[in-house]
């Protein structure tokens, strides 16, 4: 059944894309703080049983390769497919169904984040586009730590209920945000967006920074408790785990980048937050407890600022834009934990800081050189109209 058609100058809400990120990223991230209990499940090593994040965010960079179909539908299958892999994952017998069922996750998360992106451009005015992606990326900040907690109900529960209440969650979230949201239900590329027709394709300045956003952050996530536990630290790992509260100001730090985003331009706001961002990473080189916990609201801040800049790029050159954006973005992020362990055994925490910000750098210096244009989405009217996207179950 159609839902109510859409006013074109009915006011954009924040809230609906919120719902999105957060909904969608509940799944994302929640084995982490119970590794080990799934160690101890499955006869596991501590190697092998990391394989499940991997496994999530492959699966997310794999959704950005899929082709495109009607967005309703794609919106609502990503939704169930989360649901059920989450069940899945819930009722594992062996190691490798919750592997699949993981990877199962991280498509419908991949999905789901993409679609919101392309509803961004395809159905509300350039003039609020940075705003509304700064939602959807907050939502997304505040979803991941949702998803750790959600993780630490393993400690009570087990971790079979951690997973179902994981799914549990997602589904009340994304049933709210997919029956807000409304849009088109095929045309999604450059013209749905009113891009110029020949603007098609997906700039490889773009995929380039995006291997390098996520990389950093992940790295500085998973060098942190080694940091905090060692020399000149020695704190337990219950109060290191306390840096993920660093995600809280995230949320923040997204709608500022959005709305700073559509007073300054995508372009400007990239620039900046990678110079600010390395800054906060050289602060982690002072030793000291406070030094670290700048490190980490810096280093996820800028993150997400960066993020939403690149987003709203991608999304103005389309949907296949905006999965190969994702794609490099979580292949960076799966490549950042072996490569920074290994610069961190052999060269020590300043030897492996130094290259974070020479990558944060490097975004910065795409962002001052690519085309402008390749940054700003253009009202056109060669758009055809557009038909209605049908509520969400």
């Amino acid at each position: 059944m159609a839902g109510p058609e859409r006013d074109p100058a009915t006011k954009p809400r924040p809230l609906t894309h919120f719902l999105l990120g957060a909904g969608a990223f509940l799944a994302l991230y929640l084995p982490q703080p119970i590794l080990p209990l799934l160690d101890r499940a499955f006869g596991t090593l501590p190697a092998i049983t990391g394989l499940t994040m991997t496994a999530a965010l492959l699966g997310f960079a794999v959704s950005g390769l899929l082709p495109e179909g009607d967005p309703g539908r794609t919106l609502r299958r990503a939704m169930w497919l989360i649901i059920a892999s989450s069940a899945i994952a819930a009722l594992s017998p062996f190691f490798p169904v919750l592997l699949a069922a993981r990877a199962g996750q991280g498509v419908g998360v991949g999905l789901l984040i993409a679609g919101g992106l392309a509803d961004i451009a395809r159905n509300h005015p350039p003039a609020v586009g940075g705003r509304l992606t700064g939602s959807l990326i907050g939502g997304t900040a505040i979803g991941g730590l949702l998803s750790r907690l959600t993780g630490y109900s393993a400690l009570w529960l087990g971790w079979r209920a951690a997973f179902a209440l994981g799914g549990a969650l997602a589904l009340g979230l994304l049933s709210i945000a997919l029956n807000r949201l409304s849009g088109p239900a095929a045309d999604t590329g450059p013209r749905a967006a009113g891009l110029p027709p020949g603007r098609v394709g997906t700039p490889v300045w773009l995929v380039v920074a995006g291997l390098g956003i996520l990389f950093v952050n992940i790295a500085v996530f998973d060098l942190l408790p080694y940091r905090l536990a060692g020399p000149g630290f020695h704190l337990s790992p219950a109060i290191a785990d306390f840096v993920y509260l660093a995600f809280l100001p995230a949320m923040l730090t997204a709608g500022l980048a959005g709305r700073a985003i559509d007073r300054f331009g995508a372009r400007a706001v990239a620039a900046a937050t990678a110079g600010i961002g390395v800054a906060f990473l050289l602060i982690g080189l002072i030793p000291s407890v406070l030094a670290a916990a700048l490190m980490a609201t810096g280093s996820i801040s800028a993150t997400v600022a960066l993020h939403t800049c690149h987003s709203l790029a991608a999304a103005g050159h389309g949907r296949v834009a905006v999965g190969r954006y994702l794609t490099a973005y979580y292949v960076g992020g799966a490549l950042a934990a072996p490569l920074i362990a290994a610069a961190y055994q052999y060269r020590g925490w300043t030897g492996a800081v130094l290259p974070l910000c020479a990558a944060w750098l490097a975004v910065g210096a795409l962002a001052l050189l690519s085309p402008s244009s390749g940054w700003r989405r253009r009202t056109g009217q060669a758009a055809p109209p557009l038909a209605q996207l049908p509520s969400a179950p």
